[in-house]
């Protein structure tokens, strides 16, 4: 991940950063700041309430901007904790009272009856989807934090199952806009593709938090709580891959560095990745930083 210009810092007033983009309202009861707090910063809010800015910036920065992507060092800062907090904040908001309003709305509209059981199907999916992360990821998580005994799971495992709960809504714009019958006019169906557009951004959001963040420092999280058994160390060479690889090198720019065949780097990689517990190239450039193969330097 590459170092992006942020759009806020702790000096930023919290009504500068609302009025500079309004779609941060919503988020703001997400970390409990409400509005009437004058010229105060981000930063002595966060300080007042107990908030960790760090987490707060990342989200905010990582909602209004496009590239935004915070660099290995900064995401250090944004406690674990809170990133679970915010997530369980937004599934209550999304499910009671988003999802709801929008479905009302879709079926509404003239011709929305045929709608109904597509948002059903819908509505089932997403509510599935966040109680496996409620019921099974943040507990795990959440053991984890208390360096107790390790859970029997991986973050992983997780990633691996990590379903698109915005594609339904792509669906569902499409229809709305193509197939609708004539009396579906423009202006009837401006508000609920309003809502959907603005919905399917936070869940893109919503979904970047968890696999670009969340994982990533849980990965790295995991990796600190627990030390490498005895004969699973790095090589002198899986190190040197490991560290090429973390650059940002694809498999055949690392075997083309380090004069040695694809499929040898392929071999390699694997063995990285059994002996470390990681399996992202995130979770990899972590370990890289934690156990100095690489440096920020390398980042720039």
């Amino acid at each position: 991940m590459t170092m992006n210009h942020c759009l806020f810092s702790e000096n930023t007033k919290l009504a500068d950063l609302v009025l500079a983009d309004g779609r941060l309202l919503g988020l703001l009861p997400y970390f409990g700041i409400g509005l009437g707090l004058g010229e105060k910063t981000l930063g002595q809010v966060c300080a007042e309430r107990g908030i960790a800015v760090s987490l707060v910036l990342l989200v905010c920065n990582m909602y209004t901007s496009k590239s935004y992507a915070p660099d290995p060092a900064e995401l250090k800062q944004v406690p674990v904790e809170g990133i679970v907090g915010y997530l369980e904040a937004s599934h209550k908001d999304y499910l009671h009272v988003r999802m709801p309003r929008i479905i009302e709305a879709v079926l509404k509209l003239p011709g929305g009856d045929m709608l109904a059981s597509f948002c059903e199907k819908y509505r089932r999916e997403v509510v599935e989807h966040f109680r496996y992360e409620e019921e099974v990821v943040f507990p795990y998580i959440r053991r984890l934090l208390e360096d107790g005994e390790r859970p029997d799971y991986k973050i992983s495992v997780y990633e691996s199952h990590h379903s698109d709960i915005d594609g339904a809504l792509e669906d569902l714009k499409n229809i709305i806009v193509k197939y609708l019958p004539p009396a579906a006019t423009l202006e009837l169906c401006r508000p609920v593709l309003a809502d959907l557009f603005a919905f399917g951004h936070d869940l893109r959001k919503h979904t970047f938090l968890e696999e670009e963040v969340l994982i990533p420092l849980v990965e790295r999280l995991d990796n600190e709580r627990h030390t490498v058994p005895d004969g699973m160390e790095l090589t002198a060479r899986e190190r040197e891959v490991l560290a090429t690889l973390a650059r940002g090198l694809s498999n055949k720019e690392v075997a083309d560095k380090l004069h040695i065949s694809t499929h040898t780097v392929i071999s390699h990689r694997k063995n990285i990745m059994r002996k470390t517990g990681f399996k992202t190239a995130q979770g990899l450039t972590f370990y890289a930083l934690h156990n100095g193969l690489i440096t920020r330097d390398d980042f720039l």
